[in-house]
């Protein structure tokens, strides 16, 4: 065994807390190549659709908006799917955050990439699973793919080396390179169609405060991961990022797109941002990359506009 792969996708809530949740499964590469073939034979089974988007059929629209579809079919063919990922019984998870309070008090004082739910929970989830992995008999190294969300792959990209530096060794060495952000309608993808109808399920659970007949069957008998990111982990976050120098002036979109791009053309050029020191500058030993480059950048933002006086 060479390689786990760990597919995810995301459901938020409407209503209460705005919970997200990002939910799907982990298993072998090989097994999940066996598993997409069968899963789009079923597609492709009368009454045929090209993908499937839980929240579709649920609404008898999009792939399900057909004279041929009713709920007695979109239940006979959800159950069929369902079959299938408990067939091949891979691991399930799920991870969630209250999307009210990473709103309203997290997002204001956060630079614009760290202000998105959805880059936030990437994290959440490559921490989880590695640790998992980790301490499972099996430990391999894990490949993860996300549903696309766009912009937040970039954003993961300039930070991923620094922030998996919080886990344990054991658990940094299992996670294979960067996410990969991708398409769940391409059939080598079909697994984050199966992580879309786990994850609908659960908020659709949290959200109603009933549990869908077919949740039970969407998670695994031998092992569900469940991690939810406390209230209060988000609010000593928004402390934590009030206090850093320069997040007023990364806040906006233009601004966060800016600083990305002066990012790269530095890294481009061979040089680390977080590692550039200027005269009275002194950054104290484990401050992060985040608050040596935000720096960095405020302080280059600052001269500019001087010299444009």
């Amino acid at each position: 065994m060479d390689l786990l792969q760990a597919f995810t996708d995301d459901s938020a809530a409407q209503a209460g807390d705005k919970r997200l949740y990002l939910a799907g499964y982990l298993h072998r590469a090989d097994v999940w190549a066996s598993f997409s073939k069968d899963w789009h034979k079923e597609l492709k089974a009368w009454p045929a659709i090209e993908y499937l988007k839980a929240s579709e059929a649920h609404h008898l629209r999009g792939q399900f908006h057909h004279s041929q579809w009713d709920e007695q079919m979109r239940h006979a063919k959800l159950a069929k799917l369902a079959a299938i990922i408990a067939h091949y019984q891979p691991v399930s998870y799920e991870f969630s955050v209250n999307g009210r309070l990473f709103d309203d008090e997290l997002k204001p004082v956060s630079p614009y990439g760290f202000g998105r739910l959805h880059f936030t929970m990437c994290f959440a989830v490559v921490s989880g699973v590695a640790r998992f992995t980790a301490e499972s008999p099996v430990r391999v190294p894990v490949q993860f793919i996300f549903d696309e969300q766009q912009g937040v792959d970039a954003d993961v990209e300039m930070f991923m080396a620094e922030m998996i530096k919080a886990l344990p060794v054991e658990a940094r060495k299992l996670v294979d390179g960067l996410p990969q952000f991708k398409n769940e309608k391409e059939q080598p993808y079909a697994p984050l169609q199966a992580a879309d109808l786990l994850a609908w399920h659960l908020r659709r659970e949290h959200e109603t405060g009933e549990k869908p007949a077919r949740t039970s069957s969407l998670i695994s008998s031998d092992g569900h991961l469940v991690q939810e990111i406390p209230d209060e982990v988000l609010r000593s976050w928004a402390t934590h990022h009030a206090t850093l120098p320069g997040v007023p002036l990364l806040r906006s979109k233009r601004q966060w797109k800016d600083f990305k791009a002066e990012h790269k053309r530095l890294i481009d050029a061979g040089i680390d941002p977080s590692k550039i020191t200027g005269s009275g500058i002194y950054y104290p030993e484990g401050s992060s990359v985040l608050v040596r480059t935000i720096d960095w950048f405020r302080r280059q933002l600052f001269r500019s506009r001087h010299l444009s006086l």
